[in-house]
């Protein structure tokens, strides 16, 4: 019973429920207590009622909460069931206590508050002990101890024969209740300016645990409370933030921040009537990059996206649009993805080295997030921003070092080039254009977690490329050395923070990260915490400076190497914390079926990945060569870039009259920066108002960033166009033209049937532009242009000028099989002539026979060579297998 004095807040809270909740009250006595535990109370409602006692509910949170499950379990039900253990849970809370995750302070601690966001962490549910039975080994007597969500509590004597114990845990009279930890970022969309998202912990029990997955977004309200950093002797009089959660629910709204008012509205359709509206649009991306139309058309297209089609067998066809812009440094990708993230009305950017445990996609990791011990389902940036477009710069990136690098395993120390050779006899091995994958590796490297701690983790796969011209040798104080290729990142300790630097931009005095003198190991793959470096934000590991940094030639490293390490982004090799790459095989499920499968450690989820992928990646060699076919010049899988809808080829080609409109084009975008910090800056000007007016409209965006994002989103929610007959020929002509082109019985196959939705999915998309509830011939004819334009870059074969699907498809043309099956012939051919195997001389020489000058030769001897097609029995002579 309530207490003396409380009696009317029960009865305050009895009659609410009567008023509003009975009908809710008898569903919940019904399925009690197995298929529902909780009422869920929405706060408007209690306003309504009574607003004080609604007040009252957001300052006091738990003793209004007691007051309420104290009322329910006190309802008068016409049947006979306890509501003993129900909860009552609030949800919908005012606008005033739903402040943003990094808006939260110390004045709203231990007051409830809602919190909007998308989950990025989740441990498993796994059960908690509210108030554990000790049972006395002397005398056999109970004691409870109820147990805090602090250290575990046990009893300090027996309260029968009043000894000190020993005691034992009787799990059976014990009371447990299921626990699990979410941890809530802030929603892509809430940020801009390159704001970096802030995140809550949400400690959630009982029934609400295991309702949500990583990639979700949630609105969770909960009590706010503080956790004192630091552990053990390091105690730090700074306090994090969490949540002890009462409700989280999913948030299915598509775009739920953007406040598209009446006004916005009717702008919004006064533009789609606009007949010059798609040269608008284009004028409205990255207005300080010059040129690139057809690319900026494509990435509006993008934004807006298909339609996405759920079918009567239950399968979808995705509308999401993946865009892929490969070309030369310096021709502004970067810019143009960083432009895209701030318009898109939901959008993460990250770098392709991946910033998190997870990467691109999703992990199953062990780390400093909940107790160190369990195992934790976390988001990549593809989940991150589901329903929504990924920008991911350096989608290409080469993070290798040299085969006589020395990897730190649980069993000691071995060069990586003998691992990769190792793993090369058992492994399932992927054969890429220059290098090759191999998986089912069984090894086990020391890594460096997100906390600072050094832990044991598997290796899922083994890298080996063929190596770049130039390296880049890397010296630190302690005398180790990394020699690695030029954008290999490194972790550098500055300001305080660890950020990621390419070698290539590192200079003598930065201080990389290197395993401490002595740390201690977690053999599990937990975080431990090793003796304390001199810097306390670091655990097992601290700075060593670099004293010499020098550019070397590549000559004797024909091969570089690199691991993917499960659940991180590091291992520990030649005395440094070394990057890893991501295994991309689960982006192939991610850009393709929209979602992402993990199974390991006993976690087994599929995330939505529901989200467009824009990607910007650098030739292999620094330079677009437009007479190699693409394949061999970008380091990403075949099945990869074959899940592109557009591949967009950006160069930096000399041309004087283009060059001119370039350089015009930057010096007025300068121009009118400085006279806008002039304006800001200073008292008084020698130009007026008017002319500063003029030469900022020449570079301002045609449609306002913001007013765009409304756009986008309310077409996304408001349009869903249909093709019309005459949409659906211009698309089947184009199609069916192209295929006709690959009839003959040597002709290569011009183009898939992937290529055919792509252009459904772009002609829907520029219907939306329009706010068109059809897909026209107009938009159609639109599109095609724009893959027509991508085909003629990428997918034409340099050697025989025909358009040849496999570039893309498969990575290797027709003409490159058909070279590649000419040099095995010769092979044989002259295997016969020759007991000891083929002379490699004598190839080399014959090799115009087939119509192959004597580098390509070498150049396809070695690839042959390294997928194990040829062997050398003995020097310079060569067997086909």
């Amino acid at each position: 019973m309530a207490q003396a004095g409380n009696s009317e807040l029960v009865d305050s809270f009895e009659q609410f429920f009567r008023n509003y909740y009975d009908n809710e009250i008898k569903q919940l006595a019904q399925q009690y207590p197995n298929e529902q535990r909780s009422l869920h109370v929405d706060w408007q409602d209690l306003y309504r009622y009574d607003p004080n006692l609604a007040d009252d509910f957001l300052a006091q949170p738990e003793q209004l909460q007691r007051y309420a499950e104290e009322a329910l379990r006190l309802y008068d039900l016409p049947i006979d069931v306890s509501l003993g253990q129900a909860h009552v849970r609030v949800r919908n809370l005012p606008e005033t206590e739903s402040p943003e995750i990094r808006d939260i302070r110390a004045r709203d601690m231990n007051s409830l508050v809602q919190a909007r966001g998308i989950v990025r962490k989740a441990t498993d549910v796994r059960p908690k002990i509210e108030e554990a039975a000790f049972e006395c080994q002397l005398c056999g007597t109970l004691t409870r101890v109820p147990q805090s969500s602090g250290d575990f509590q046990e009893p300090h004597e027996c309260q029968g024969c009043e000894r000190q114990g020993p005691f034992r845990v009787n799990f059976d009279q014990s009371e447990f209740v299921d626990s699990q930890k979410l941890r809530i970022q802030e929603s892509p969309e809430g940020l801009r300016g390159g704001e970096t998202p802030q995140s809550l912990d949400v400690h959630v029990e009982d029934d609400i645990t295991g309702e949500v997955t990583p990639g979700d977004h949630v609105s969770a309200t909960g009590v706010l409370r503080l956790e004192q950093q630091g552990d053990g002797q390091d105690k730090s009089p700074v306090f994090d933030f969490y949540m002890e959660g009462m409700s989280v629910d999913i948030d299915e709204e598509q775009f739920e921040d953007m406040d598209i008012t009446d006004e916005d509205k009717a702008e919004i359709v006064r533009l789609s009537s606009s007949e010059d509206i798609y040269e608008q649009m284009v004028g409205s991306i990255a207005p300080s990059i010059y040129g690139y139309e057809q690319e900026k058309l494509a990435m509006i297209l993008q934004l807006f996206s298909g339609v996405t089609k759920q079918l009567p067998d239950g399968s979808r066809i995705r509308g999401d649009l993946h865009m892929l812009l490969i070309g030369d440094p310096g021709t502004g990708k970067s810019q143009m993805l960083g432009y895209i993230q701030n318009i898109a009305p939901r959008s993460v950017y990250t770098s392709g080295k991946g910033s998190s445990s997870a990467g691109l996609t999703a992990a199953a990791v062990r780390d400093d997030f909940g107790d160190g011990q369990q195992w934790t389902l976390e988001a990549g940036a593809l989940v991150l921003a589901d329903q929504g477009i990924a920008a991911v710069d350096e989608l290409d990136k080469m993070r290798c070092v040299t085969g006589d690098t020395v990897v730190q395993t649980c069993d000691g120390n071995r060069q990586i080039r003998e691992i990769v050779r190792e793993a090369g006899v058992n492994g399932s091995i992927e054969d890429l254009q220059n290098g090759r994958t191999i998986r089912d590796v069984d090894l086990t490297v020391r890594t460096m977690t997100d906390s600072g701690a050094i832990a044991e983790r598997p290796v899922t796969a083994v890298h080996e490329y063929e190596a770049p011209p130039e390296l880049i040798e890397v010296v630190t104080e302690d005398g180790n050395r990394l020699r690695s290729t030029p954008d290999h990142p490194f972790f550098v300790y500055e300001n305080d923070e660890i950020a990621e630097r390419s070698a290539e931009t590192l200079k003598v005095g930065d201080r990389t990260l290197a395993p401490c003198d002595r740390p201690a190991v977690a053999t599990d793959g937990g975080v431990v915490t090793a003796e304390q470096s001199t810097d306390p934000s670091l655990r097992d590991i601290e700075p060593k400076e670099i004293v010499e940094i020098q550019r070397i030639d590549s000559k004797g490293w024909n091969y570089v190497y690199d691991l993917t390490v499960e659940g991180t982004h590091n291992f520990i090799a030649n005395g440094m914390v070394v990057h890893n790459s991501e295994d991309r095989s689960a982006m192939h499920e991610a850009l393709e079926q929209q979602k992402i499968s993990v199974s390991k450690a006993g976690i087994n989820a599929t995330l939505k990945s529901r989200c467009s992928l824009l990607g910007a990646a650098n030739p292999k060699y620094g330079r677009f060569d437009q007479y190699e076919p693409i394949g061999e010049q970008i380091d990403l899988e075949p099945a990869l870039i074959s899940r592109f809808d557009l591949i967009f080829t950006v160069t930096d080609q000399p041309d004087e009259e283009k060059d001119k409109n370039l350089a015009e084009h930057i010096l007025t975008t300068n121009y009118a920066g400085e006279l806008t910090t002039q304006r800001e800056e200073m008292t008084s000007l020698d130009v007026s108002e008017g002319e500063i007016e003029e030469m900022t409209e020449q570079v301002d965006p045609v449609i306002d960033a913001e007013l765009l994002r409304k756009y986008i989103a309310y077409a996304k929610q408001n349009c869903h166009p249909r093709m019309t007959e005459e949409a659906r020929e211009t698309i089947r002509d184009f199609y069916v033209d192209l295929r006709a082109k690959g009839t003959d019985e040597d002709a290569p196959v011009p183009v898939t049937a992937r290529k055919l939705e792509a252009l459904v999915r772009l002609s829907e998309a520029s219907a939306r532009v329009r706010l068109s509830d059809t897909v026209e011939q107009r938009d159609a004819e639109r599109v095609v242009e724009i893959v027509r334009s991508c085909l003629q870059d990428i997918g034409v074969d340099p050697e025989t000028g025909e358009f040849d699907a496999d570039i893309v498809e498969a990575g290797t043309s027709k003409s490159q099989r058909d070279r590649i099956k000419n040099i095995k012939g010769l092979i044989s051919d002259i295997e016969e002539e020759y007991d000891e195997g083929a002379p490699v001389d004598i190839v080399l020489e014959r090799a115009d026979e087939i119509g192959m000058d004597e580098s390509k030769a070498e150049h396809e001897i070695d690839k042959l060579k390294q997928k194990g097609e040829v062997y050398e029995p003995s020097t310079d002579t060569l067997r086909t297998t």
